[in-house]
């Protein structure tokens, strides 16, 4: 089994992968275009500084460029994969910022959760 099989949802083949090491942790990214959107699945190990996801998880975004200009102008939008369904980035990053300043209602931690499925890799092959 590849690890992209190991994700939560299923990512095209012709997906480029690239690992990183990022602040002490290790990062495989797989991005790809499909239907005018850019999408983006991360694997990454426990970061060290994590306080409430604290197992190796995938993430799943996609960004849609924007068009500042003209009579079809439109934001750029960027969404991630939480539980079943696609919800603004902004969301997220309200939620998180809400955790880190320790105000942050279930709902909001359940939708971190859910953005941060466990993987079922626990490391990179060969770490």
């Amino acid at each position: 089994m590849s690890f992209r099989q190991g994700a939560p949802w299923p990512i095209p083949p012709t997906a480029t992968g690239k690992v990183q090491m990022k602040n002490g942790y290790h990062q495989v990214k797989y991005t790809w275009p499909a239907a005018g959107w850019r999408y983006e699945a991360r694997w990454h190990e426990r970061t060290p500084w994590a306080r409430l996801i604290t197992y190796p998880s995938w993430r799943l975004d996609r960004t849609r460029p924007g068009k500042g200009y003209g009579p079809d102008a439109a934001p750029r939008l960027t969404e991630t994969w939480v539980g079943d369904h696609w919800l603004p980035v902004s969301r997220l990053r309200y939620a998180a910022a809400r955790y880190n300043h320790g105000c942050a209602t279930s709902t909001d931690i359940e939708l971190l959760k859910a953005a941060h499925p466990a993987a079922k890799q626990k490391k990179l092959p060969g770490k």
